[in-house]
């Protein structure tokens, strides 16, 4: 959005107060309200943030021995600038609006670490390369009809009550029951600036899929944070609990983060993974990326999935996958081609959970197809049939 809406929105009393923050090292939207008058008088200088957001884990526990966040340096200030690109209102909270920034050191230098900042380079490099990546992510992710408080008092176990029982994989009737909620979401996502394709019920308890519309990479990197942020934020209204923990209950299938991504010429005009006379229309292009995506993917594993609890969702016959094997259409498989057409083709990463920092996921799974490239991998061989015969 141009500063001039934004200082009209902000004149006309629409706006009161902006969330302005960035993605943590877990991929958690972080960062503070500011009033609307303030956030204009400090667009040029920025915001002050401490740099404890690189600085703990997922439950806010100081890390020792790291050189960027640490007692030593006193938790000292970065600061946030914001990308007004991103600004966007909050429909479900009244006069709102949203704002994503960049990071900088109070002497003038970008936060290496910041997740966002490791996206962009990664896009750039591929745009030095005349490719223009594409992407998109689609979650799965679990309602719980339980609040913060409840939660805790149930120490968030197993025994946790679904928004709704058994599976109803699919089923129409269910995701209508459910509308409410699901409806709810979709519409103010929209309004939010994210896009969604579609949903469905998924395979478990209170679980379902949305599909986020692909964009650039670093905007779906975007989207997914602030999808994620905003069904928590939505749940909370409606007294539940929304949860994109990668395996919640050992007796249920786990929740997948699948990834989505394409190259396209710097014009998007053409998908450079689509070849028309080539087994399975995949291109050179595509094949080296998909080869470097597979020789990468063992390294990466930390980024796909970060907490212990991400490695749990692994086990055969759950729909998650178990070794570096690709094949066609094929869900049993790490990576997944897809081929809808010359503008569809596009790789799936189906080895992250929905738990999983995307900027990292999508930048992981970028400069690994980058890597490919440049350095000319051979595909291995396609899996036909169950990777999970494979694994065992």
């Amino acid at each position: 959005m141009d500063i001039a809406k934004i200082k009209s929105m902000i004149e006309d009393d629409k706006i009161e107060y902006i969330k302005i923050g960035a993605p943590d090292i877990e991929g958690v939207f972080r960062g503070k309200r500011v009033a609307a008058k303030h956030f204009l008088n400090s667009l040029e200088d920025g915001f002050a943030q401490c740099d404890v957001l690189f600085g703990w884990d997922i439950a806010e526990n100081v890390l020792p021995n790291l050189k960027v966040s640490n007692w030593e340096r006193g938790f000292a200030d970065i600061v946030m600038k914001p990308d007004l690109s991103t600004f966007a209102m909050v429909p479900w909270d009244e006069k709102v609006a949203s704002c994503i920034c960049d990071l900088w050191t109070e002497h003038g230098e970008p936060v290496a670490v910041s997740p966002r900042y490791v996206m962009n380079n990664v896009m750039e490099r591929a745009r030095s390369m005349g490719y223009e990546p594409l992407a998109a992510s689609e979650l799965e992710f679990r309602f719980f009809r339980e609040n913060m408080v409840s939660l805790r008092e149930k120490d968030f176990g197993p025994n946790l009550t679904p928004l709704n029982p058994g599976m109803n994989c699919y089923a129409i009737s269910q995701a209508s029951a459910d509308n409410h909620v699901l409806g709810r979401i979709a519409s103010m996502m929209r309004g939010h600036g994210v896009e969604i394709e579609g949903y469905n019920r998924e395979h478990g308890p209170g679980m379902y899929e949305m599909n986020i519309r692909y964009a650039n990479v670093l905007s779906a990197c975007d989207y997914t944070m602030l999808f994620k942020t905003g069904v928590k934020e939505i749940c909370h209204q409606l007294g539940l609990t929304a949860s994109f923990m990668a395996k919640w209950n050992d007796q249920e299938d786990g929740s997948s983060g699948h990834s989505h991504m394409s190259l396209w010429d710097r014009n998007k005009e053409h998908n450079v993974f689509w070849e028309e006379g080539a087994e399975g229309h995949m291109s050179t292009t595509m094949r080296q990326f998909l080869a470097g995506v597979l020789d990468k993917l063992p390294e990466l594993m930390a980024l796909y999935a970060p907490v212990i609890n991400s490695y749990k969702r692994y086990v055969e016959g759950t729909w998650a996958p178990l070794n570096t094997t690709w094949g066609m259409d094929n869900r049993t498989c790490s990576i997944r081609i897809i081929n809808n057409g010359r503008s569809a083709i596009r790789i799936e990463n189906r080895v992250p959970g929905a738990d999983a920092n995307f900027y990292l996921v999508f930048a992981a799974t970028l400069a690994s197809g980058l890597y490919g490239i440049e350095h000319n991998l051979e595909v291995p061989e396609k899996l036909d049939g169950n990777a999970y015969d494979e694994a065992t």
